[in-house]
């Protein structure tokens, strides 16, 4: 075999190695970015239920006895009350315990009458959460790499003698709800990362606030629920 020959046979032959390994390493890019959504999607659909479970008492009006035996209303506190943060919105429910006994992690350790969801970003970047009633109660991560927490309030504008049921809402952040009592549904919005940088990362994503976030090789989804609260104004 003539010399020209062998170097075009090597030439050939390390161009089919070039081309394997680069097709090897978008393959393992893809696993990798596939892995990161699977991860994502899995923490979403958990917070998301965790919200929605919480949302279906939060407003409930707790109900009595009198001495002489006839049904009677408990005045009720505000179902839902939060706190405007830059990139870290504190969200707190209060449910009736004999409604759902659960706090935020599962424990059902509260004698109160009353259970607290409390949720905020620690300085991890962890979605946490507590139950603020209770004394000695520590804020645990439920979620990881999540970076934005952002939440509106649509609150019910109540004039007398209207049904309060059809009151109109108007949307509003933690610092201009009026009336957290008269607060109807909540949305919050989540900005969730992947750990690792992935080769098919996010590109100019808008935030939850419509910020531009830089890239810097991650993964990043935004993740808005809507969640009605059970109350209509009905205490």
């Amino acid at each position: 075999m003539m010399l020209s020959d062998t170097l075009l046979a090597m030439g050939v032959s390390l161009g089919v190695m070039a081309a394997g390994l680069q097709s090897w390493s978008h393959l393992r890019s893809s696993q990798h970015t596939v892995q990161a959504l699977e991860q994502m999607h899995a923490q979403q659909r958990e917070v998301q239920r965790l919200l929605e479970r919480i949302s279906l008492s939060a407003g409930a009006t707790r109900i009595t006895t009198s001495s002489s035996g006839a049904a009677q209303w408990v005045s009720k506190s505000a179902p839902i009350s939060g706190i405007e943060g830059a990139r870290d919105d504190t969200l707190t429910w209060v449910i009736p315990r004999e409604i759902d006994p659960r706090d935020c992690q599962g424990n059902q350790a509260s004698n109160l009458d009353l259970i607290g969801h409390q949720f905020k970003l620690s300085s991890q970047q962890e979605l946490s959460c507590k139950d603020p009633l209770r004394s000695g109660t520590l804020f645990q991560a439920l979620a990881e790499r999540v970076e934005d927490v952002q939440a509106l309030y649509a609150e019910a504008s109540i004039w007398a003698g209207t049904d309060p049921a059809q009151a109109p809402l108007q949307w509003k952040s933690a610092d201009q709800v009026l009336d957290w009592r008269q607060v109807r549904a909540v949305s919050v919005c989540l900005r969730w990362a992947s750990p690792n940088k992935v080769g098919q990362a996010s590109a100019g994503l808008k935030g939850c606030q419509g910020e531009t976030v830089a890239a810097d090789g991650r993964l990043r989804r935004l993740q808005r629920i809507t969640l009605h609260l059970a109350s209509q104004g009905d205490g």
